[in-house]
C-alpha cells in the first residue's frame, strides 16, 4: 500500500527517524536553545528528517506488527536521541562551570542572571564565558559537526536497533566527568592568580595585624581576577579549541559504543 508514494514501511521509517533527530535536537547546542522557538525547532527537525530520509534507503525495519511493538521503538528512539543529545551539551556544561568557579572564588557568587539561551539562572561569568564558547563553537563549524553526529547516529544504529550498553554507560559516566576536567582547565589561570593573592593576603594579615584585610581583600580578588581573565582569554580560547576536538571523537565514540552487540 501507497500514500503519497510512500509504503507503510517508509511511513513507519521516516517517523522513527523523526523522534531520534527531533529527541536530539531539542537538548543539543545552538539548536535546542530554549530562546529559539519550539515551533522553529519542530520545523528543523522535519527539515532535517526529510534531507536525511533518502540517505539512509538501505535501513529496513523488522518490527511485529502490533501498535505497543511501534511505540516501544518509538521509547527506544527517543532514548538514543536523547543520551547523544545530552552528550554533546557536556562542552558547555563545562564552560558554565569554569565559570561558575572562577566568579566564586572572585566574589561574584552572587551575581547571577537570566540566560537567554537556557533560561535559568546562571553566573554573569558563567554567560559570558557560555557566550564566547558559543561563538568560537560557531566559528569552528560546530553547528555542521552536530548534523553530521545526527547523520552518522543512524550509520552506527540503523532504527530499531541501539541500546544502552555497558561501554555506552561507562562513555556517558567519563563524558560527564570531563565536566569538571574542562571547568578546572579553563578556570585554572584565574584560580591559581585568586590563591596567590590570598596567599599574599594571609602574609600581610600576620605581618600587619592593624589592617583590615577584609575590606581590602575583597575588590583586590576581584581586580586580580579580571585582570587575570582579560590577560588569560587568548590561552583560554586555544584550550577551548584543543577540548572541542577531542569532544567531536568522544562524541562519535559514544555514538558506536550504543550499538546493541
Amino acid at each position: 500500500m501507497e500514500i503519497l508514494n510512500f509504503t507503510i514501511d517508509e511511513l513507519e521509517r521516516w517517523f522513527l527517524m523523526l523522534f531520534r533527530i527531533g529527541s536530539m535536537l531539542m537538548v543539543m547546542p545552538v539548536f535546542g536553545y530554549n530562546s529559539i522557538p519550539a515551533l522553529a525547532r519542530i520545523a528543523v527537525a522535519f527539515l532535517v528528517t526529510s534531507v536525511l530520509f533518502p540517505m539512509h534507503p538501505e535501513m529496513q525495519l523488522t518490527l511485529m506488527p502490533g501498535v505497543l511493538e511501534f511505540f516501544a521503538v518509538i521509547i527506544r528512539e527517543v532514548f538514543i536521541g536523547l543520551s547523544i543529545g545530552l552528550v554533546t551539551i557536556f562542552i558547555f556544561t563545562g564552560v558554565q562551570f569554569a565559570g561558575y568557579i572562577m566568579g566564586h572564588s572572585m566574589g561574584f557568587s552572587m551575581i547571577n542572571t537570566i540566560d537567554p539561551m537556557s533560561e535559568q539562572n546562571m553566573p554573569i561569568l558563567g554567560q559570558i564565558l557560555t557566550m564566547l564558547a558559543l561563538v568560537i563553537f560557531l566559528m569552528m563549524d560546530g553547528h555542521h559537526f552536530l548534523l553530521m553526529a545526527v547523520d552518522e547516529s543512524f550509520v552506527q544504529i540503523p532504527i530499531g536497533t541501539g541500546a544502552l550498553s555497558d561501554k555506552a554507560i561507562q562513555g556517558f559516566a567519563m563524558l560527564s566527568a570531563d565536566i569538571f576536567n574542562i571547568g578546572i582547565k579553563l578556570a585554572a589561570p584565574v584560580l591559581v592568580t585568586i590563591l596567590v593573592s590570598e596567599v599574599a593576603l594571609g602574609i600581610v594579615a600576620r605581618t600587619v595585624p592593624q589592617m583590615n584585610v577584609w575590606i581590602i581583600g575583597f575588590p583586590l580578588k576581584i581586580m586580580v581576577g579580571l585582570v587575570t581573565l582579560s590577560l588569560a582569554l587568548p590561552m583560554i580560547v586555544y584550550v577551548f579549541q584543543k577540548v572541542y576536538r577531542g569532544w567531536q571523537g568522544d562524541v562519535i565514540d559514544f555514538i558506536r559504543a550504543l550499538v546493541n552487540t
